[in-house]
């Protein structure tokens, strides 16, 4: 793997704390990568349509990410979030905006 594509998140799940090594395009979105590596049940029930909030997340993150599209603001504004630093983790993309980001999953239970 090319060092300069890799990214690097700690993942932080059900009390442990997790490093992760990906790539640029290795996985669709942030919550197919903690679905695939970390949850399977109850997690991103929706599938990745922005609708459910199952794939909420805190990301902590010295860069800037991407903006929230209308089912993402509108999905957490039902649940009375308004802190930009919690998201959807369908509707990110794992790229370098995450790199040496803290994913801190929300426990949906």
């Amino acid at each position: 793997m090319d060092n300069r594509n890799e990214i690097l998140l700690k993942i932080i799940c059900e009390g442990g704390e997790h490093s992760v090594n990906t790539y640029r395009n290795e996985y669709r979105s942030l919550m197919a990568l903690i679905k695939d590596r970390f949850y399977s049940d109850g997690f991103g029930e929706c599938g990745g349509m922005g609708r459910c909030a199952t794939c909420m997340v805190r990301v902590v993150t010295a860069q800037e990410i991407s903006g929230m599209d209308r089912n993402e603001s509108s999905t957490l504004s039902k649940q009375g979030i308004i802190d930009p630093c919690i998201r959807l983790s369908c509707q990110l993309f794992v790229d370098e905006s995450l790199h040496d980001s803290t994913i801190i999953i929300f426990d949906n239970a």
